[in-house]
């Protein structure tokens, strides 16, 4: 019989349109079992997967379903029959096999089940590729101990292969100090991977116990490392983030000298400490920087940031000692001497100025040291905006409120938009509510709620919310005019006389929404001027009479603060720190406050 070229078409057609119905059918089949499983129907889903199991093609497709409804179902005997059955078809796939460990397992036969794992793994200890996806499937399966012998027997093939895999697994397991290692060893093997181990360490490491733990493995492996700076590098960004300066010092030393940075990572730690108000780790780290390399470019930066440290310490150890900051004067008189009046030493003369107004009273002379530096040329313009806007707080400082608004308003207009201009406008803003014009202020700080600085945008929306929150216009604002006023006295540093006037507020204007601002600020002052227990009973009130008060939480910790650093009062330092953070579980202080506690009572932080 002689067939045509049509009929041989036609037959073709008819084979792949009936495969196709059957293929499509199948699916269909798929995934009405599917549907059963997911709605819980269990025997309906069984009985469609096991006709579907029957064919080999179909058992990738409905395996990971047909497998969890059996076992829930507690089909034991059809279960193992199936697993027996496409283990023989594909004896090394690593999902059958882990699934079928955990059917002995949930047979109770634990023993068994750990026979068969390692019979597994040991099959497939040369193929790298195989003990990965094994790993996988035990991690899912919580067979952790498994996981971590396929990765092993991994590493034994190639030493440089599945760390990161470990160290997730670590991760998962809750063995932080593990996890910790493998990242550390791949450090060894790559150490470009530093910063994606930092970034790693510092979303897993959430845990304040598990962070500190953390110092003794990093310290071991710069220890038994000491060629390798990469581990101090992780040493150091594990001590800034714990603002333990001093010893990110150390660690950046070793790495200075051996790649001979002639300081420079050095005056970033420096830098670190003192932008972060720890003055005596930054004085430390600048001194050594000044007596080692006195003949390098970093010399004269480390000077001046010396002097700057210490006159932020001395600016924040109440009372001031005086003595001090004429000490600090003729330091920077020495340096400008040395150096002259340029670009690097700008903030020095700025310096200078601002202790010869603000500390020594002497605010003509000021005046002239600013304006000196406003006419040197070849200096940015932004130091000479920054001269200006210190030359206006001196202004306001001698009641010359006119002359400081021009040079806030310059500043404002020559640095439009930028840092420096929204700080000249906050400034303006805090002139307005000292002279009592109110809605001209709040129209500033609308505008300045919206700067990119985070520090001034709070600013103006404290000041904003102060303003607003205390002043009915509908009556009188005679006890915000008055508040502003003595604002201006404590800018002016005018402490004695702004205490009296507080008190005087107090009796003038019993019980006003005004009252826990002045308890707050009232304390601030006598804390600058050393009235340590004075200032405590003006927090105890905030406590008392507005306990729930925005500024309850402040106060508490300001309190523990106190007896802590001035009153050298362990036992009650402790209890206002514990209290904060039973009282005011959402405070921005309380990390800081547990770390007190914990410190005081002799935790080993280690």
């Amino acid at each position: 019989m002689v067939f045509n070229e049509s009929f041989y078409k036609n037959l073709l057609f008819l084979v792949i349109f009936f495969s196709s119905t059957i293929l499509f059918a199948q699916d269909n089949t798929i995934s009405l079992a599917d549907e059963y499983y997911s709605n819980n129907e269990m025997e309906k889903a069984i009985e469609l997967y096991e006709k579907l199991a029957r064919k080999d093609e179909n058992i990738e497709k409905i395996h990971k379903n047909y497998f969890d409804a059996l076992l829930k179902s507690g089909e034991q005997k059809s279960l193992e029959k199936y697993l027996k059955r496409i283990l023989k078809l594909y004896p090394d796939n690593a999902e059958y096999n882990v699934d079928y460990g955990t059917f002995l397992i949930s047979s109770g036969d634990n023993n068994k089940a750990v026979e068969h794992f390692d019979s597994y793994l040991n099959r497939i200890k040369k193929e790298n590729d195989l003990l990965r996806y094994a790993a996988v499937y035990f991690i899912n399966a919580e067979q952790f101990e498994f996981a971590e012998k396929a990765y092993i027997l991994g590493q034994k093939n190639d030493k440089n292969d599945f760390t990161g895999e470990l160290a997730d697994l670590y991760f998962v397991w809750g063995k932080k100090e593990l996890m910790v290692a493998q990242y550390m060893d791949l450090l060894s093997l790559d150490e470009n991977q530093v910063d994606y181990v930092q970034g790693m360490l510092q979303d897993r490491i959430t845990d304040e116990d598990d962070f500190e733990k953390l110092e003794n493995v990093l310290v071991s492996y710069v220890q038994k490392n000491p060629d390798k700076t990469v581990y101090n590098e992780i040493l150091i960004w594990y001590f800034l983030q714990k603002n333990e300066f001093y010893k990110a010092f150390i660690q950046a030393r070793a790495i200075d000298k051996r790649q001979k940075l002639e300081g420079f990572k050095i005056l970033e730690i420096g830098r670190l400490a003192l932008n972060n108000d720890s003055y005596k780790d930054a004085i430390r780290i600048f001194q050594f920087l000044v007596d080692k390399y006195n003949d390098k470019p970093v010399y004269s930066i480390s000077r001046r940031l010396l002097i700057n440290s210490k006159e932020e310490l001395v600016k924040n150890t109440y009372p001031v000692d005086l003595n001090e900051i004429k000490s600090l004067v003729k330091d920077y008189e020495d340096i400008i001497r040395e150096l002259g009046i340029r670009k690097n030493t700008a903030d020095a003369v700025r310096s200078l100025a601002l202790l010869e107004a603000f500390y020594l009273n002497n605010k003509d002379s000021a005046i002239q040291i600013l304006e000196h530096l406003i006419r040197t040329t070849g200096m940015n313009p932004s130091l000479i905006s920054q001269a200006k806007l210190d030359l206006g707080d001196i202004y306001l400082l001698k009641n010359e409120p006119w002359e400081a608004s021009l040079l806030y308003s310059q500043v404002e207009k020559a640095e439009k938009d930028k840092n420096l201009g929204h700080i000249a406008k906050l400034k303006n803003a805090k002139l307005s509510f000292y002279k009592g014009e109110f809605e001209l202020a709040k129209a500033h700080l609308d505008v300045l709620k919206l700067a990119t600085s985070r520090e001034i945008a709070n600013d103006a929306m404290d000041l904003s919310l102060l303003i607003q929150d205390n002043l009915d216009l509908d009556t009188s604002s005679l006890a915000m005019t008055k508040f502003a006023e003595i604002e201006l006295l404590v800018f002016q540093s005018q402490f004695e006389k702004a205490l009296v006037e507080y008190d005087l507020m107090l009796k003038n204007f019993e019980n006003h929404s005004l009252t826990d601002e002045i308890w707050w600020e009232k304390a601030e002052i006598l804390i600058k001027l050393g009235r340590f227990d004075e200032a405590i009973e003006n927090l105890e009130l905030i406590l008392k009479h507005n306990k729930n008060d925005i500024l309850a939480d402040d106060a508490n910790f300001t309190i523990g603060k106190i007896y802590e650093e001035n009153l050298k009062n362990q036992d009650l330092a402790m209890e206002y720190y514990r209290k904060q953070l039973t009282d005011y579980p959402g405070s921005i202080y309380n990390v800081e406050a547990r770390k007190r506690f914990r410190k005081l009572r002799g935790d080993n932080l280690n």
